[in-house]
């Protein structure tokens, strides 16, 4: 998976003229200020200038795009009939929500209203330098709300809504109204992103929980509307992979030309999906003569061996990855 052309360029333009060695430092200071300050977000401004936002779409950017990115594809491949027109990105940051959905894999063709709601101005003034480069009009467009998402907000309902990155940003006690706010304005789908981390998915699970309750149907990446069965100290999170820039390994000190983006992430519906039996949470063990797989399924997490004896079954097994949806017995 590769950025768009036209934001590759706008985050290439963005950066030009700055040394690597002070993009580096920028980079360092961002990410050190998340890791400390996380917990403080919704009272301290992680980002606050300027140089803080172009340090964020040197670093987090391509990474935040990339897991978005996977998590659209799975609502996609479940609600095949699903052509949203308009997108609410809640939290929106530099707007990646807007330019993942516009992929021309997922719905760059009915896509015509974007709403973004973010509190830092330095995101939002970056994230409209941002829009001017796509040819999409539904990007040059979009409506940019400056919104506390911890004080009251409104807003209309939109067919589809996404907080990516947002929940472990909002004070633990606000989460609930947040999440309950998202779904009243989910006209059509919801998804909910966070980092693939155990601390992550607690708060997947709990949104999961909590959206269950009101009656939405799980999308994805849930088989099924049971209980989670990971086991306590387990995760269920994806990855994505992203091709680095000769830039991005600079400032992120790595020598891989890509890095693998770990996420975790639910999706909810106000009409139902296509059923799935089962959804591959890791990575397929492809040995000689067999294929092993751990699955998702409503009887709970499956050990699945699928031996070469099983021809037809086989072939489709080798071809599955993380992620992938199952269906067969």
């Amino acid at each position: 998976m590769d950025l768009p052309v036209e934001l590759r360029g706008a985050i290439d333009s963005e950066l030009a003229g700055r040394p690597p060695k002070e993009l580096v430092k920028l980079v360092e200071e961002l990410s050190s200020r998340y890791r400390t300050d996380l917990q403080a977000a919704a009272h301290e401004r992680l980002v606050k200038s300027a140089d803080d936002a172009a340090a964020y779409a040197a670093f987090r950017l391509p990474a935040t795009y990339g897991a978005v990115y996977g998590a659209l594809c799975q609502i996609k491949a479940q609600l095949p009939e699903f052509h949203p027109s308009s997108l609410l990105d809640v939290g929106a940051g530099p707007g990646t929500v807007m330019w993942a959905a516009h992929h021309r894999d997922l719905w760059q063709g009915s896509l015509e209203k974007v709403t973004l709601l973010e509190r830092e101005p330095a995101m939002i003034s970056l994230g409209k330098r941002l829009a001017a480069w796509s040819s999409l009009v539904s990007i040059q467009e979009a409506e940019w709300m400056a919104v506390d998402l911890t004080e009251d907000w409104e807003t209309s309902s939109h067919d589809l809504v996404a907080a990516a990155y947002v929940l472990g940003e909002l004070p633990a006690g606000a989460r609930r109204l947040f999440i309950q706010r998202l779904w009243e304005k989910t006209a059509g789908a919801l998804v909910i992103i966070e980092p693939g981390t155990p601390a992550g998915f607690v708060r997947i699970q709990k949104a999961r929980q909590m959206l269950l309750a009101v009656g939405g149907r799980i999308v994805a990446p849930c088989p099924h509307s049971g209980a989670c069965p990971m086991d306590a100290g387990d995760w269920c999170h994806f990855s994505q992979r992203i091709p680095r820039s000769r830039l991005h390994r600079q400032v992120k000190a790595g020598e891989l030309g890509y890095e693998d983006e770990k996420f975790a992430f639910v999706a909810f519906s106000r009409q139902p999906g296509e059923t799935v039996q089962g959804r591959v949470v890791r990575h397929p063990q492809i040995r000689k003569g067999h294929v092993r797989l751990k699955v998702c399924t409503s009887s709970g997490l499956t050990d699945w061996v699928v031996s070469r004896k099983e021809k037809d079954v086989y072939r489709q097994a080798r071809n599955l990855k993380w992620g992938s949806p199952v269906n067969w017995s």
